[in-house]
């Protein structure tokens, strides 16, 4: 099932919202804390897509990231003030499409491969590659692990080998493991990878 625009501004509008924990990822911020992902500049550029509230893109923001969040939800449209105090920016759009003046130094993935339909998974391939730059890198929080395909989604469950088979040869992986930092609230396993843009 592909969700529209709408369909998801009715979900924030009822509340509906349950992989909105209120927080940064904790597996985030303890990439952050543990240097794992500082940016290697002071101009070091990341794009957060499908970026919900911000909790993550702010918490990279206050990283040191100069930071693009993409939604087209109309709801966390409030999200840019926040944002933009940092430097950084929201962007009201398809995140899919996404075409930016100069490559990113890091593309953060925690919700959006999931939300979006199997079918579309090769579009987000194609945004990886277009956006991250030559040795930049792709982190992403994988999730929801060994979710049977059958049950459906959102979120759509998907493992390391689908997250890579979307992203193609242009990306090594550099580490990858279950997220020592998970939220409990989550009825499926979450890893960590980290690829690196060749």
């Amino acid at each position: 099932m592909t969700l529209e625009p709408a369909d998801w501004s009715a979900r924030y509008q009822a509340g509906n919202t349950p992989w909105d924990h209120g927080a940064p990822h904790p597996e985030l911020m303890r990439l952050i804390e543990e240097g794992a992902l500082a940016p290697p500049s002071p101009s070091a550029a990341a794009l957060v897509p499908g970026c919900g509230r911000g909790h993550d893109a702010l918490a990279l923001a206050r990283a040191g990231w100069r930071v693009t969040a993409i939604d087209f939800v109309p709801e966390v449209a409030g999200l840019a003030a926040e944002l933009e105090a940092t430097g950084s920016r929201y962007l009201a759009e398809d995140a899919l499409s996404h075409t930016p003046a100069r490559p990113y130094d890091l593309l953060w993935e925690h919700t959006f491969f999931c939300a979006i339909d199997p079918s579309l998974r090769p579009r987000y391939g194609e945004l990886a590659r277009r956006v991250v730059a030559p040795n930049g890198k792709l982190a992403a929080l994988i999730f929801p692990v060994g979710k049977p395909e059958p049950t459906g989604g959102p979120p759509f469950g998907y493992g390391r080998s689908e997250f890579e088979s979307a992203l193609g040869d242009a990306f090594t992986l550099v580490t990858h493991g279950a997220a020592t930092r998970s939220i409990p609230a989550r009825s499926w396993r979450e890893e960590h990878a980290l690829f690196a843009r060749r």
